[in-house]
């Protein structure tokens, strides 16, 4: 097995900068949420997908079963995100998404929310996406939430 190593010469005292690329467009469509009080972590609001489309240069796919959102509503009016979705290629390849983030509030309320998505899939052709730590930022307007996701380079 050939071992990858990663050397990088840098000054010491220089700031380390990050590189983004444009990666996609994610937007899901909101079809209804589930509000828990009193559960440990505070409030719990879960979104189910009505559909989900991630759309760029290099990756196309739709919604092809459950995709959820998870909040978590904390006592500062702060919002964690824990979502899963699963989505196919036009080919018909399964293609996942996980992502964390993090709001200053609601985003239904107009709070932007940053996350930072993961895949996973099967298809041959997409197997570079399976390796791309992305970042995004995502805005809500009604029941749709759109994200522009940019893989970090």
């Amino acid at each position: 097995m050939h071992e990858q190593r990663w050397h990088t010469q840098r000054d010491p005292g220089a700031a380390m900068t990050l590189e983004l690329r444009p990666l996609a467009t994610l937007t899901i469509t909101i079809d209804k949420h589930t509000r828990i009080d009193g559960v440990p972590t505070n409030t719990r609001v879960i979104g189910e997908a009505a559909s989900c489309e991630l759309i760029g240069e290099r990756v196309r796919a739709s919604q092809a079963g459950t995709s959820s959102d998870w909040l978590t509503l904390h006592a500062d009016g702060s919002v964690s995100v824990d979502a899963r979705l699963l989505l196919a290629t036009p080919a018909g390849a399964h293609l996942t998404i996980t992502y964390r983030g993090r709001a200053r509030g609601m985003p239904a309320d107009g709070a932007p929310v940053f996350v930072t998505p993961s895949f996973e899939t099967d298809d041959p052709g997409l197997r570079w996406l399976n390796h791309v730590q992305a970042v995004g930022k995502g805005m809500r307007e009604g029941a749709v939430l759109t994200y522009e996701l940019y893989e970090l380079v």
